[in-house]
């Protein structure tokens, strides 16, 4: 599983929802002008468009390591559709965030229920890694039940320190401590967490900081906090890296 150099975003026109979820941030399956489905968060969702930044940096940061995220999009949603919140409140016309819908999954938060299953320890241990380096919470995840149950990571609003309305300040108190809460890596193999150590310890600035610069600047931020938040992240690198040979010695899984 090798990384991938971080491209623009591609965007996508959002044609018609298909259902809504009940989740915080009230996330919708929706068809894309691309023919695609797609679960779409909007900026002026409940959890805010500060969820839809972290989203575009861990997606990122995932496909720049190799880690098994969906594909990811920009999604135009226009304000004639006329899409309504739990709460009653229009959804406004602007720029979403879309996950590629991955067909046939069951979501769970169980870690290591499959872990045997397909190719998953090795997949896990590139969760942990973007998990880490990303200051994720809110486990989740999804199996491919068509794919002998393969795992992927998705779902990342609440990540960067576990808050929808993260600042500057918070990232910087936690800086380049461990963020390992509610992952095991003792079902990773070693091969694997050695493997995304050196995917991580890869990984440069201007990669990091590509990934930042695809965020629009309608979800109330701004290029010197992105470029801020890209230099947090790039410090952090040594440590998870660090963290992630640790693990693998501690492997029971070669």
């Amino acid at each position: 599983m090798l990384g991938q150099s971080p491209s623009s975003l591609p965007r996508v026109r959002l044609v018609t929802r298909v259902r809504q979820t009940g989740s915080g941030s009230e996330a919708f399956l929706a068809v894309a002008s691309d023919g695609q489905q797609y679960w779409v968060k909007a900026p002026d969702s409940p959890q805010g468009p500060r969820a839809l930044v972290a989203e575009v940096i861990a997606y990122g940061i995932g496909r720049a390591i190799g880690a098994p995220v969906p594909s990811n999009v920009l999604v135009e949603i226009p304000g004639a559709l006329g899409l309504v919140y739990s709460d009653g409140r229009s959804m406004n016309a602007g720029i979403g965030h879309g996950s590629l819908n991955v067909p046939d999954v069951i979501e769970s938060d169980d870690w290591g229920t499959y872990s045997k299953r397909d190719d998953n320890r090795r997949r896990q241990a590139f969760i942990l890694a973007m998990w880490d380096l990303c200051m994720g919470v809110d486990p989740q995840w999804l199996h491919q039940t068509t794919d002998d149950y393969s795992i992927w990571s998705f779902d990342h609003g609440l990540w960067l320190a576990g808050e929808t309305d993260w600042d500057l300040p918070s990232l910087r108190r936690i800086g380049t401590g461990a963020w390992q809460h509610d992952i095991d890596a003792g079902v990773a193999s070693a091969r694997a967490l050695n493997d995304a150590a050196t995917q991580v310890a890869y990984l440069g600035l201007e990669t990091i900081q590509t990934i930042t610069g695809q965020v629009p600047l309608d979800w109330n931020t701004t290029p010197a906090e992105l470029l801020e938040v890209a230099s947090l992240l790039h410090a952090r690198i040594p440590g998870v890296a660090d963290r992630l040979r640790a693990a693998a010695k501690q492997s029971r899984y070669p």
